[in-house]
């Protein structure tokens, strides 16, 4: 496999395991609101995007569980390794 699709996969992999906890977060939040709002017949935007927005601010206050981290982590891994990447053949 070339150097680049390996770091291609790499940085998707390390993206997957940042994101998807936030992303499952807001499903469960979207999701909740939505079985209440089908319980009550309530028909408003507005109620189905609060949440959601309450809860993203929430996730960005706090660091979205350490996503901030983890790609910290991957940009210093890629800065170290920096010169062995230049110096290799990308085939």
């Amino acid at each position: 496999m070339p150097l680049y699709l390996k770091l291609i996969q790499h940085a998707f992999a390390i993206e997957l395991t940042a994101i998807l906890p936030c992303v499952l977060v807001l499903l469960f939040i979207g999701m909740a609101t939505s079985i209440f709002q089908a319980m009550f017949q309530i028909e408003d935007a507005t109620f189905a995007l609060l949440p959601k927005t309450l809860t993203m601010i929430i996730i960005a206050l706090t660091g979205g569980f350490g996503a901030l981290g983890v790609f910290s982590r991957l940009a210093m891994n890629f800065i170290i390794n920096a010169p062995a990447l230049v110096h290799r053949p990308w085939y």
